[in-house]
């Protein structure tokens, strides 16, 4: 075998080395993994708590835009008796 054919007989092996590896890597591939029908309806339970957390959220800011919070028990306590007695008047 003469020198000049080296380079040639290199390339071929690594093409064949190339193509031996990616087949044996596609056929060594695992199986992609199976939902079950418990796991569809575990993520459709955690779907749906995050729903209504978000809605229960929502719900809370809106209602403490309407009523916000006093900055102390005192004022609320104050404003109760207040209240009190409007409607004992």
């Amino acid at each position: 075998m003469s020198l000049a054919l080296l380079p040639v007989v290199a390339l071929a092996a690594s093409a064949l080395y190339a193509a031996v590896s990616a087949l044996w890597r596609r056929t060594r591939r695992p199986q992609p993994p199976t939902r079950t029908p418990a796991d569809v309806r575990r993520d459709a339970a955690i779907h749906r708590g995050c729903r209504q957390l978000r809605q229960a959220l929502d719900d809370h800011d809106q209602v403490w835009a309407i009523w916000p919070d006093p900055p102390t028990w005192r004022i609320a306590h104050t404003q109760y008796l207040l209240d009190r007695r409007k409607e004992e008047q």
